[in-house]
């Protein structure tokens, strides 16, 4: 590959593999903050055929994907303010904005990448795993879960920068921790001064689909999403898209 590209091309192609490694990097800091509102105005295509995939389904177009994220922050500020009514000493006098994500956490390092840039350098490929946490309310008060994964993305240049394209999110596991990862998992009891936490849900995919079944000593060998090989131009390669 390096004896088909110049000089100054092997640097544009280098400083795109960077500055994608960058943009999924700060996706992942945005999770672990609790700044998930902000993700598609920042990272997204503004393209209208952007999709999310997730394990049961597709968010297809701009505005599903849009509304994806638009559910998780008004879930987000549901919650906080549920629980600075729970702790008006310790959070009655702080603002929206201050108690925004209060309680909550969503870590999804990303590691082991598998970056493509086409030869045109018009649109990229990459794929990521996941192998983290996260923490919410449930109705039997907070929970942690084990949450191990990959982020497969199709990426596109816009206006000189890298963005998202399509995107699947795809969980293998998603466990209470301290569960095994088979059989029962481990539940709590439900607590009253927990009983909104199912008020607010994030929104469903508007084009249902079982994209990936998760793990379990039953479900049948199941390869993980398609590692991305040199292309020239995206109509000669797979898409992560619907």
């Amino acid at each position: 590959m390096k004896e088909r590209f110049t000089t100054d091309q092997l640097l544009d192609r280098w400083e795109s593999l960077r500055d994608i490694k960058n943009l999924m990097g700060r996706v992942s800091a945005d999770y672990c903050i609790i700044e998930m509102r902000g993700m598609y105005d920042k990272y997204w295509s503004r393209r209208a055929d952007v999709c999310l995939g997730v394990n049961d389904g597709w968010y297809d177009g701009a505005e599903a994907v849009k509304g994806y994220y638009s559910s998780i922050d008004k879930r987000i500020a549901y919650c906080s303010a549920k629980i600075r009514e729970m702790f008006p000493k310790d959070l009655g006098d702080k603002t929206d904005e201050e108690i925004y994500g209060v309680g909550m956490l969503d870590y999804k390092p990303v590691d082991t990448p598998v970056v493509e840039i086409a030869a045109d350098l018009q649109t990229a490929k990459g794929i990521w795993c996941i192998r983290g946490s996260h923490a919410d309310f449930t109705k039997s008060g907070p929970v942690a879960v084990w949450e191990w994964g990959w982020f497969a993305v199709d990426f596109v240049l816009e206006d000189e920068e890298w963005k998202i394209w399509h995107m699947q999110y795809l969980d293998e596991i998603n466990r209470v921790e301290s569960s095994k990862w088979y059989g029962e998992e481990v539940s709590y009891p439900e607590r009253p001064e927990f009983s909104w936490a199912d008020d607010v849900q994030v929104a469903v995919p508007n084009k249902p689909a079982k994209l990936r079944e998760l793990y379990s000593i039953d479900r049948p060998f199941t390869p993980i999403p398609a590692v991305p090989v040199p292309y020239e131009t995206f109509s000669e390669t797979f898409s992560y898209g619907l």
